[in-house]
């Protein structure tokens, strides 16, 4: 046996248009998720954060990275400790 995906299938799994691996489709619904971005914990369960381009609206490597970031910052802040950066 063999499972083939095609784009239609990641549609019906993941609700992206047309299978898209990246982006939103624009509805009432998701609107507002363009500017917010999901929630990047889950109630009940307590010092868990989502980071992954899932949760950010639209798509990249490098967005995938900044919602590690931001994720390391929401942990920062739940400690009380400094967010601190270092540049190379």
């Amino acid at each position: 046996m063999v499972d083939v995906a095609t784009p239609l299938s990641y549609e019906r799994y993941t609700g992206k248009w047309q299978g898209s691996s990246c982006g939103w489709l624009l509805t009432k619904k998701t609107m507002p998720i363009m500017s917010t971005g999901m929630s990047k914990t889950i109630p009940g369960l307590e010092n868990f954060y989502l980071a992954e381009q899932w949760v950010e609206p639209g798509c990249s490597v490098p967005l995938a990275a900044m919602s590690g970031r931001n994720a390391v910052q929401f942990i920062c802040s739940d400690d009380k400790k400094p967010f601190v950066t270092q540049t190379p």
